[in-house]
């Protein structure tokens, strides 16, 4: 079936219909033709109040629970959710049960998304499960279809860092770290700040992230090579990063959706759905991640979504699993919570441009005669989450049957559609 996405303004930079009104034609999965107005009796109408089209988003961090823990959900559920959220493409983390460590289970996670809408951009570990301080099968994995390369929240030692990042050098293999110092962390489930003293949680100090980050950015300038920081939380990493990035240096890095939107102050309810790793951080914390992303220190946002079953929830805040459903409410956050503050061009570049570019991929450009891989969004559209149209087995968010401003109407990729 064709289908005409109607009066949609189109946002990708340097494209010539940037911040114009048009219709798309789509057939066989082809953008056919782009204009101001096309008539097609046969096309089916997307349409809407407020309606936008980019280019498909990337989930540059994404919780992965198949295989191993699929009574969380399986890879076809958070393959929905994606699509749901307005990706796709997204990068799991690897550390599944047992993790992807092989070329094997790298085969695994490409045939079980094989034909979806969706497509998954495997990582693997840095570090040989079975040997510690040894390097995984990087080679063998890249050569399947490995991506990129990360421990996910695994702390990586600065020894096998470098031993990682000069082993993937000749082949260009990316590294994703997030930076902590567990030795620092304390095994603290909270940030280390005047309003969470009270509570009586664990804390983790930010200095367990900025240190490590420093220390990893050295190793980095030593051997010469490039390094992304995943999931960044503190004003002291946007400027390391910014100050290295000006000084020449190889490094990018992205921040969590929550880590922009939400507070430490959340944590004073004790709503085990505020836990997350890295944890919520202080409102000069969130101002400065923000600041990041409006002057390009960060390079892209993603959504850390970590799908929970009620057990592993439900329990006292200390013993409650970190991890929190976000791909379905990007969007909707951005604007309730960043559309005053981050222009939506600078948005969508970080969901399309900068992963893009991380990833040393080139963008999909929406032009006649192009593979259709869109995201359509209503920035007017309300909506809620709940059990008639949750993709997901788990329900681990404080969003739940809310209402939301803002949602992804449809998605194109792979020569399929799903409109919602």
């Amino acid at each position: 079936m064709p289908y005409i996405i109607r009066q949609a303004t189109l946002i990708q930079k340097e494209n010539s219909h940037h911040h114009s009104k048009v219709d798309i034609l789509i057939k066989n999965g082809i953008i056919e033709k782009i204009a101001k107005a096309i008539s097609d009796s046969d096309a089916e109408v997307i349409s809407g109040d407020d309606l936008y089209v980019s280019s498909g988003w990337i989930d540059m961090r994404v919780g992965l629970t198949d295989p191993g823990n699929e009574h969380k959900d399986s890879m076809a559920n958070l393959l929905d959710t994606a699509a749901f959220g307005g990706f796709t493409s997204i990068l799991p983390l690897p550390n599944s049960n047992p993790k992807i460590a092989d070329k094997s289970a790298v085969s695994y996670l490409i045939n079980s998304s094989k034909d979806h809408l969706v497509t998954v951009m495997p990582t693997g570990v840095i570090e040989d499960p079975n040997n510690k301080n040894d390097l995984a099968e990087m080679y063998d994995m890249y050569e399947s279809g490995a991506v990129a390369f990360t421990n996910g929240d695994e702390e990586v030692s600065n020894g096998l860092l470098k031993k990682a990042l000069l082993y993937t050098k000749p082949f260009n293999g990316i590294i994703l770290s997030h930076p902590s110092d567990k030795s620092l962390e304390h095994g603290g489930v909270v940030h280390e700040s005047s309003v969470t003293v009270a509570t009586g949680l664990k804390m983790s100090p930010s200095i367990s992230e900025y240190v490590s980050l420093n220390e990893q950015l050295e190793v980095a300038k030593y051997c010469d090579t490039s390094i992304h920081f995943s999931c960044i939380s503190t004003a002291e990493s946007v400027e390391i990063i910014r100050k290295a990035k000006d000084s020449g240096q190889q490094v990018t890095c992205d921040v969590s959706i929550f880590n922009l939107c939400f507070t430490d102050e959340e944590l004073l309810q004790f709503d085990e759905n505020f836990k997350v790793y890295p944890p919520l951080r202080s409102e000069s914390d969130r101002i400065a991640l923000v600041q990041g992303v409006l002057d390009g220190t960060i390079d892209a946002i993603s959504s850390n979504h970590s799908p929970q079953n009620l057990e592993a929830k439900a329990v006292e805040f200390d013993y409650a699993e970190t991890g929190v459903l976000s791909q379905q409410f990007v969007f909707s956050w951005y604007t309730k919570y960043l559309s005053q503050d981050i222009p939506l061009d600078t948005f969508v570049s970080c969901l399309t441009q900068g992963p893009s570019s991380i990833l040393n991929q080139s963008m999909n450009q929406i032009e006649d005669g192009a593979q259709a891989n869109l995201t359509i969004f209503d920035a007017s559209k309300k909506w809620n989450l709940n059990p008639s149209n949750n993709t997901s087995k788990s329900s681990n968010t404080h969003e739940w049957e809310k209402g939301q401003k803002g949602k992804v109407v449809g998605v194109f990729n792979n020569n399929c559609v799903k409109l919602y």
